[in-house]
């Protein structure tokens, strides 16, 4: 599933985020995945990860989804995927063929993101999430600031709901992303629904708070307006 560098696959708008560790097996989700969707696999203590992911390279070649493979590094047998994910913790964004996005949590990180030449920005945790209840979330705010002064498109995760997506309007979003989203009952007459909340990223508005002085009790808002 490895792809031409020059011709990076289009960005899904949806994207399922591999939770193993949180006892969601990829395997079980994959496979019922609306076509197009983008898959991030993660399961870095896995030993048997690389079998892990040529076997969901199949089922997403089957299903027409765009899977990538999380690392911090390159490596010199890569894994069959259409490109890298890159997490927070990896101090140098790999120079990796094909498709790369990149996390965002808050605003240091603008500077390793503008250096990183990343197809995809993941800003994270935009709302409360199971996953890092201890994490303080971003907010539609906070969010849209960054997407402001990140150099492409972002996507949302944390928290994504059918309703706190609506959050998002307004903000240029280009996707969505998640793990649990795409576990619970009646995930699957809610997911179609879930595309309707983005837009394309040259549709940005500015993102300017309502009332300035309550918008700088928020640290990323003072940093980004100094900069």
């Amino acid at each position: 599933m490895t792809t031409d560098s020059s011709k990076p696959p289009r960005l899904p708008r949806l994207w399922f985020l591999s939770a193993e560790e949180r006892g969601i097996d990829s395997r079980d989700i994959v496979p019922s995945l609306p076509h197009g969707t983008g898959v991030i696999y993660r399961d870095y203590r896995n030993p048997e990860r690389r079998r892990r992911a040529r076997e969901l390279a199949r089922i997403c070649r089957r299903k027409g989804l765009v899977l990538l493979a999380g690392t911090s590094r390159p490596s010199a047998t890569p894994l069959p995927t259409a490109g890298v994910h890159v997490p927070s913790w990896s101090r140098r964004p790999p120079r990796a063929g094909g498709l790369v996005t990149l996390s965002v949590h808050r605003g240091s990180d603008l500077r390793r993101a503008k250096a990183s030449r990343a197809h995809m920005f993941i800003v994270a945790p935009v709302f409360r999430t199971e996953a890092h209840p201890e994490a303080v979330p971003l907010g539609p705010l906070r969010l849209g600031l960054l997407a402001r002064r990140l150099p492409g498109p972002v996507a949302a995760l944390g928290g994504i709901t059918p309703v706190s997506a609506r959050r998002l309007t307004g903000l240029g979003i280009h996707a969505l992303c998640g793990s649990g989203l795409f576990t619970h009952a009646g995930a699957d007459r809610e997911l179609a629904g879930l595309r309707v909340w983005c837009g394309p990223p040259s549709t940005r508005p500015p993102v300017r708070p309502a009332n300035p002085r309550d918008a700088r009790r928020f640290r990323t808002y003072v940093r980004l307006q100094s900069r």
